[in-house]
């Protein structure tokens, strides 16, 4: 069973955690004004206020070199993980072939200017918990030459860089990317994610035609606390190694956080939730095992996963993954891992106990 002492400190950690989260809240946000936009509140990450409604979402892009005719581009959600360096084999296509919306790449008078791209639904998706990976940008059409934007990394006038400008009831806010590059395939296994530019289209090289795709990410939460609950995928990407931001709940995990060994698995938290589980269910419990404790030390109420965590517990402390990776299908064992594995991924999604935090 979950140790007595473990669910006090548990206990101590979330209240100083709330503590801790009253205090940032009361921080106000980094204003900035650039040249010809808005005054905005500057921020990396993107957590929508308490209370706080959605009026609008738009991708802010400058665009500075194009053909005559306009360019219409294509945004698509990416269905992976991603991260720097990225390269156009290792994304490998990674993008639901569904446009969510497209534009035309065109500036104003022919001088270069700001594209402003309408992506309301998409950030409406991912603020209701949807799986956000970033979008995709490519050309509709074989036009060239290449549409060109500036990145996060062009450092000449920082206030022509992208940012995604969120519209709420709260009050406006101009997100900076998480990630920005593009991908190329004429130089397929090359990654340009420090270069000042954004490419989108196509280059005729040797009668041959070779793409370049824009990747943009941006780090979208929903409202945090109020003891809801947050999936694997949200724990994986926000420990000490990123890609978003780093959220303190780890820091709350004994003895040491992200690094703490994971029982018998001679790997750390951190390095079980990065392990492909290939159809092991030792790694398809842990997965949900690891997100449930994090959850309950960020506050959500565990009563609804609490019996599943602790029964999860006895067969950590006594199974290796090597073990369940071993066993067949219908091995009474391994069927235990599999059915608390659906009970912790319910609580985890909000199906039972507090609710997913959307």
């Amino acid at each position: 069973m979950f140790k007595h002492t473990k669910k006090v400190l548990a206990s101590l950690f979330i209240l100083a955690g709330i503590t801790l989260f009253i205090s940032c809240q009361e921080q106000q946000p980094v204003a900035t004004n650039d040249a010809g936009q808005m005054n905005l509140s500057k921020v990396s990450s993107f957590i929508m206020p308490p209370g706080a409604t959605l009026l609008s979402a738009n991708l802010k892009l400058y665009a500075w070199s194009f053909a005559t005719n306009p360019h219409t581009i294509e945004i698509h959600s990416i269905t992976k993980d991603w991260n720097c360096p990225v390269t156009w084999n290792s994304f490998a296509a990674a993008y639901n072939p569904t446009v969510t919306t497209t534009f035309n790449m065109r500036p104003v008078n022919g001088s270069p200017d700001w594209n402003s791209i309408d992506i309301t639904d998409t950030v409406q998706a991912w603020l209701d918990g949807g799986t956000n990976y970033g979008l995709l940008l490519k050309n509709q059409d074989i036009i060239q030459p290449l549409g060109k934007w500036w990145s996060n990394e062009y450092a000449v006038d920082p206030t022509l860089r992208p940012y995604l400008e969120i519209v709420t009831t709260a009050g406006t806010f101009k997100v900076e990317p998480l990630i920005d590059t593009y991908i190329y395939s004429l130089d397929a296994s090359n990654s340009y994610c420090t270069e000042p530019e954004l490419y989108v289209g196509f280059i005729a090289w040797d009668q041959t035609l070779y793409e370049k795709q824009t990747l943009i990410r941006f780090d979208i939460e929903p409202t945090p606390g109020g003891g809801c609950t947050l999936t694997p995928g949200y724990w994986k990407t926000h420990s000490i190694y990123g890609p978003a931001p780093y959220d303190d709940t780890w820091a709350l995990l004994l003895p040491s956080g992200e690094t703490s060994p994971f029982f018998l698995s001679t790997k750390t938290y951190f390095q079980v939730l990065k392990t492909s589980p290939a159809g092991n269910a030792y790694y398809i419990l842990s997965f949900q095992y690891i997100a449930a404790e994090l959850n309950f030390l960020n506050g959500a109420d565990p009563s609804a996963a609490q019996e599943a965590f602790d029964d999860a517990t006895e067969l950590f402390e006594l199974y290796t993954p090597a073990a369940i990776g071993a066993m067949k299908g219908s091995n009474p064992i391994r069927q235990q891992f599999v059915a608390l594995a659906t009970i912790l991924n319910n609580y985890n999604n909000g199906l039972i106990g507090p609710g997913h935090c959307d």
